[in-house]
């Protein structure tokens, strides 16, 4: 091989060499870089996955806190809910105290009637609203008290209407009387409001009254027929609630206890006993005129 041969061999072995160099440097570089980029890769990853795991586990928190939270709401409700009957009966007991103290026990010596009466205030004035039998048509000299286990004062007669002829049916006649306290300063501490609408068939109402004598006794019964001017309930009224009231289980005034009324087919059969009741439209024309 000549020297020209020699020397270009030479050169062109350098010249791949320098090539291989350039190339292995290159690929070098590449390697680095694309590590560089899956270090970088990496670390987002790992930053990525770590707030997923804090989400992760702050949403696992909050479950676990709504959990416990619907936890303690179902607690609290069925808390409420066994409570309910004692709360149903504590305002039941205060309604019934409240209405013992709306009633009137009221003594007239004069016919010798002791019944019922209800305190009532109408046009910023108290009275005493009762059963218009307890004293005779006419009977302004009557002695009629208002007691409660003593005398407390003497009762006036403001308004009477008593239609003893239409009363024979037990449906038609009035049976109502309002008194006022001849002593100014003696008033009913407590009151009832006449109610807005009747009840209807089968509601239950409150009866308070004082039967034999027996001061303040409430008892329930239901409503069950309307015949003219007297709503008909079930109960166990005796003489001496005549006069008393018959309230709402929200303790508004529905109607005056007047009279009872026998239910009996034939003479075998034993007299079933309805109460006649005066019916509140009644009663508010009643008032109308009292000043």
């Amino acid at each position: 091989m000549n020297l020209s041969k020699r020397i270009l061999l030479v050169v062109m072995s350098v010249l791949i060499i320098a090539n291989v160099s350039f190339i292995i440097k290159d690929i070098q570089t590449e390697v680095s870089t694309t590590r560089a980029i899956v270090q970088s890769a990496e670390a987002i990853l790992n930053k990525t996955v770590s707030r997923l795991e804090e989400k992760i586990n702050k949403l696992e928190t909050k479950m676990e806190m709504d959990i416990l939270s619907t936890s303690g709401r179902e607690n609290l409700i069925e808390k409420n809910l066994n409570n309910l009957p004692n709360k149903m009966k504590e305002t039941r007991i205060a309604l019934e105290q409240k209405l013992r103290m709306i009633n009137i026990r009221i003594n007239n010596s004069t016919v010798g009637a002791l019944g019922s009466g209800v305190s009532i205030k109408y046009k910023g004035k108290f009275y005493i609203l009762s059963a218009g039998h307890m004293a005779t048509v006419g009977g302004k000299d009557e002695l009629a008290m208002w007691e409660n286990n003593q005398k407390i004062c003497d009762l006036e007669i403001v308004k009477h209407a008593y239609g003893t002829d239409e009363m024979k049916d037990g449906t038609n006649g009035d049976d109502l009387i309002l008194f006022r306290s001849k002593d100014t300063n003696i008033q009913p501490r407590f009151y009832v409001d006449i109610d807005a609408q009747e009840p209807i068939l089968g509601t239950e109402v409150y009866i308070v009254g004082n039967p034999m004598g027996i001061d303040d006794v409430v008892s329930v019964g239901r409503v069950i027929v309307y015949k003219n001017k007297y709503m008909y309930i079930t109960d166990n009224i005796y003489f001496g609630n005549s006069g008393g009231g018959v309230y709402s289980l929200e303790g508004n005034l529905l109607g005056i206890v007047s009279h009872m009324q026998p239910i009996q087919p034939d003479i075998t059969v034993p007299p079933y006993m309805i109460f006649g009741i005066v019916r509140m439209n009644v009663i508010r024309e009643f008032m109308r005129g009292v000043e």
